[in-house]
């Protein structure tokens, strides 16, 4: 059950912190001067190279903060206020606002080349937009330091927990990869203001899960604090 309950509150805060649809309009934006074939092929490699980076920082995450000297609950305590931030932008509509100036993408078609040249070029192309594609906009401060704080439970409560955890970030970056892959019709179903709405309301579930991690944290540091009655 404490697996379970760890799984869907992951997920939920790592889905809302990807913002796989409200960051599509940057993947077009970024990626608008590729074809359609090699835009579909960059999504691919996209969401290998985020399972990559939050897998890094699931497991390295402790040693990470251990190396700076910074203890789990002030992580968690910071992590909240950044995740409460960015969800409050989300809420507002602020989010959506540095999005606005955004081009269609009708493609071009073409060439015939093959899946393998298709790759090579979305490969190439690549490093040129991974800052800030990649980083901050999907594996931003706040994303990250969900995947270090539900790591850090995940490990203490257990490897079945660690398996689920790893299966969030896997299905996440499938998810974010398939909402890439399809940028164009997705776009022109939701519209923009279906992808307002829809922002909107992964910022007032987020902004819950922010408070709930500051309390977390705030709880650790009292606990860690507390004299105990002589």
């Amino acid at each position: 059950m404490e697996e379970l309950s760890l799984f869907i509150a992951f997920f939920g805060a790592l889905f809302a912190l990807t913002n796989p649809f409200g960051n599509l309009p940057f993947f077009i934006t970024y990626t608008e001067a590729l074809t359609p074939r090699v835009q579909k092929a960059m999504a691919i490699l996209l969401s290998v190279f985020l399972v990559v980076f939050f897998g890094l920082f699931f497991f390295a995450g402790n040693a990470i903060l251990h190396f700076f000297g910074i203890s789990i609950p002030a992580f968690q305590i910071a992590g909240g206020i950044i995740v409460l931030i960015i969800a409050l932008s989300m809420v507002s509509g602020e989010h959506m606002d540095r999005q606005k100036k955004i081009m269609h993408v009708d493609g071009v078609s073409g060439e015939n080349k093959s899946l393998e040249e298709d790759f090579e070029e979305a490969e190439a192309f690549l490093p040129k937009v991974l800052v800030p594609l990649g980083i901050p906009i999907y594996a931003g401060p706040g994303a990250l330091s969900v995947v270090i704080m539900y790591g850090n439970k995940a490990f203490s409560a257990g490897w079945g927990a660690v398996i689920y955890s790893l299966i969030v970030i896997v299905v996440i970056c499938l998810i974010v990869c398939i909402v890439n892959f399809l940028a164009t019709p997705i776009r022109s179903g939701l519209g923009d203001q279906g992808l307002e709405i829809l922002v909107r309301i992964m910022g007032l579930i987020l902004a819950a899960i922010a408070v709930t991690l500051f309390i977390e944290g705030l709880a650790a540091i009292n606990s860690t604090f507390t004299v105990p009655a002589v």
